[in-house]
């Protein structure tokens, strides 16, 4: 029989904790017990309204910490937001300089080709240039020749100048004597 009424104080102890509406199931085990039980059932209760109380203090604690994580949590999430922000922020300013970029790449490829243009129309201008030294070196001994052949025809001008000039004084002398000597004769 005792061993029945500490299972029923055991019972009535966990009716209790988990649930008010089994108290008064409580209260008709502790008025079947006994004096002797009733004390029992007595240090059971204040047992467990302190562990009532402590767990009620846990709840408690408990809820309050899930307040403040749920608080760090909110915190956590708005930084998350704010960073996720600034990411976005960062990405677009990114995929713009990245267009810049490729805008002053093109440029650059661009220039690259008006000077290879460039360079190709300096390299054409410089054969012709060359061509052109070449033909007037041809010209300038061409003239040298023809400078040399003019001074030998000027040489042989002037020297037919002055045999033609001889001639003629030659000849004059000669008509001069032939009238004179004809004069004398007649």
């Amino acid at each position: 029989m005792r061993k029945m009424k500490r299972f029923t104080v055991v019972m009535l102890v966990a009716l209790m904790v988990f649930g008010t509406g089994t108290l008064v199931l409580g209260a008709s085990v502790i008025l079947w017990g006994g004096e002797s039980d009733k004390a029992r059932v007595s240090e059971v209760l204040t047992w467990a309204d302190q562990k009532i109380g402590q767990l009620t203090q846990t709840k408690q604690d408990n809820t309050q910490k899930i307040n403040e994580l749920t608080n760090d949590i909110q915190n956590v999430k708005n930084q998350l937001t704010d960073k996720d922000n600034q990411i976005a922020a960062k990405q677009q300013e990114l995929n713009t300089k990245m267009t810049e970029l490729q805008n002053k790449q093109n440029e650059v490829n661009q220039k690259n080709n008006d000077v290879s243009a460039l360079n190709n129309q300096i390299s054409q201008l410089n054969n012709t240039i060359n061509q052109l030294k070449s033909e007037r070196d041809q010209y300038k001994a061409q003239v040298d020749t023809l400078n040399t052949q003019a001074t030998q025809l000027n040489s042989a001008k002037n020297e037919s100048d002055e045999k033609l000039n001889k001639a003629r004084q030659d000849m004059k002398e000669l008509r001069d004597q032939a009238d004179r000597l004809y004069s004398k004769y007649q």
